[in-house]
């Protein structure tokens, strides 16, 4: 047997091993005081210290600004608040349709708290996400809405109350002209159940569905020709609310403009994709027709606006939105309702209501900028075959080197992943603005998402009073739970 030196303690250990066992030896046990641990302070009660806008511009604009679907505060809460919980066709195999209709629930009821906060914070437009029920309108596991009724219809009644328009952008996979018959039953479908969803919220005809006319597939007249004919053969509560957009690809104002007028569907002008791929006359002579769509049809007129990130030099960077907008659009009509495709979501909102005086922002709710805007893209928006295989390395694309976020939509719209990848590079992707897609795990709860680290660097001016989404809305308490899930990367 060895015999195993004893560890030598520090002169500062032995005394206090003395002193303790002097004090045992008394009776009198001292315990060491624990270290108390510094509570992290919720990013709901954070007040940032935002300055000032010094020069406030003046502007003639009476109209509205909206934003894209995910509330960047509520979705930073202790307990987030967003619209997007889904799941993986795995998941809901495991699980059966009763998690599916667990997570659209949860996506309604905080859609609710979004528009009450919204109005209660002066926005009164919004982009509905599209990822509320999930697999909806999938070909094998899609399903009615019934189930949801109620929730649905209390939704509504507060969106016209609060008089807040409430719109939606199908996403890339809503194909009308697509020379493959499946991706065109497929969209329909998809067109039937936003159209059911906003049917079901009594919302009136100003709530519409923005769709871009998509890929060229090597022939655009013919492509427009096949969107002609499945348009007449959509239902015609479809048609009431089905609008077109120019995109930054293929399709612009002069290829839309002549469609728009033969089939009555007004056109969303977006005036970063113009930008890019620009028509023959200015923004200033195309408004005036494009809005003469939406009178005839007795629908308020909608534009898109965003702008590249500083220092975009290639196209896939000047696709790219930036975090926030410099200023309204030059040509803007005084009653337009605006939607901001900004990365910083209503923050963008807040910054045009500062900038110009059009409406008076909570400093509670205020969030800082980034403090440098990166190029980098998620690999959405390029789409050339070289760099499939380094984007599926960067961004974890699937095997076939599509996108993991393309490759996800697929599977919920049903398009083999083989026909999402030719799909994109037809030119297919247009970018809705839809928030990121959260894949929610067998808790079937809501999950903290970080804020970047160049927003959690910045230095929090005092705790302030907490304002909790009750307080800021007069509602009802909101539901919580203690289940959680995974967020997709």
């Amino acid at each position: 047997m060895i015999d195993e030196k004893p560890k030598r303690q520090s002169r500062k250990r032995k005394a206090v091993s003395a002193v303790t066992a002097e004090d045992e030896g008394n009776g009198e046990a001292e315990e060491k005081p624990k270290k108390k641990r510094r509570r992290k302070t919720p990013e709901e009660d954070k007040v940032y210290a935002i300055p000032p806008i010094e020069n406030v511009l003046s502007t003639t604009f009476k109209g509205r600004l909206g934003y894209a679907c995910l509330n960047s505060v509520l979705r930073s809460y202790s307990t987030p608040i967003f619209c997007s919980r889904t799941c993986r066709l795995s998941t809901l195999a495991e699980l059966g349709p009763a998690h599916v209709r667990a997570l659209a629930l949860q996506n309604v009821a905080d859609l609710h708290t979004l528009v009450r906060w919204n109005a209660a914070h002066g926005i009164h437009f919004m982009r509905m996400s599209s990822e509320m029920f999930p697999f909806a309108s999938h070909p094998v596991h899609g399903y009615r809405l019934d189930f949801a009724d109620r929730e649905l219809r209390e939704v509504g009644a507060t969106a016209r109350e609060l008089g807040v328009r409430l719109t939606s952008h199908p996403g890339q996979f809503t194909q009308l002209g697509s020379p493959r018959e499946n991706v065109v039953v497929n969209a329909i479908r998809d067109l039937e159940y936003h159209c059911e969803l906003m049917d079901r919220m009594g919302l009136d005809q100003d709530s519409i569905m923005i769709i871009h006319m998509g890929g060229a597939y090597g022939d655009k007249p013919a492509t427009i020709e096949r969107f002609k004919e499945v348009y007449a053969k959509l239902p015609d509560n479809v048609k009431a609310r089905l609008v077109l957009e120019n995109d930054e690809l293929c399709y612009n104002v002069d290829d839309l403009l002549p469609v728009c007028r033969a089939l009555r569907i007004p056109l969303v002008f977006d005036y970063h994709h113009d930008w890019i791929f620009p028509s023959a006359r200015p923004p200033a002579a195309l408004i005036p027709e494009i809005n003469a769509l939406w009178h005839a049809k007795g629908i308020r007129p909608k534009q898109h606006y965003s702008e590249p990130r500083p220092g975009a030099q290639t196209n896939s960077e000047k696709r790219a939105h930036s975090d926030r907008v410099a200023r309204l659009p030059a040509d803007l009509p005084d009653d337009m309702d605006l939607m901001l495709e900004c990365k910083d979501k209503e923050q963008a909102v807040f910054y045009l209501y500062r900038l110009y005086g059009l409406h008076e922002v909570d400093a509670r709710v205020l969030r800082p900028p980034a403090a440098e805007e990166s190029l980098h893209t998620k690999g959405r928006k390029s789409h050339k075959r070289a760099k499939a295989k380094t984007a599926a390395e960067q961004s974890g694309a699937g095997d076939d080197g599509v996108d993991a976020g393309i490759a996800r939509e697929a599977e919920e719209h049903g398009v083999p992943l083989g026909e999402a990848a030719e799909a994109a590079v037809d030119g297919l992707d247009c970018g809705s603005g839809d928030e990121e897609p959260v894949d929610v795990s067998a808790g079937g709860g809501r999950q903290r998402q970080k804020r970047p680290r160049s927003v959690r660097k910045q230095n929090v001016e005092n705790k302030g009073e907490r304002v909790s989404v009750e307080e800021a809305v007069g509602g009802r308490e909101r539901r919580k739970t203690k289940a959680r899930g995974e967020v997709k990367a």
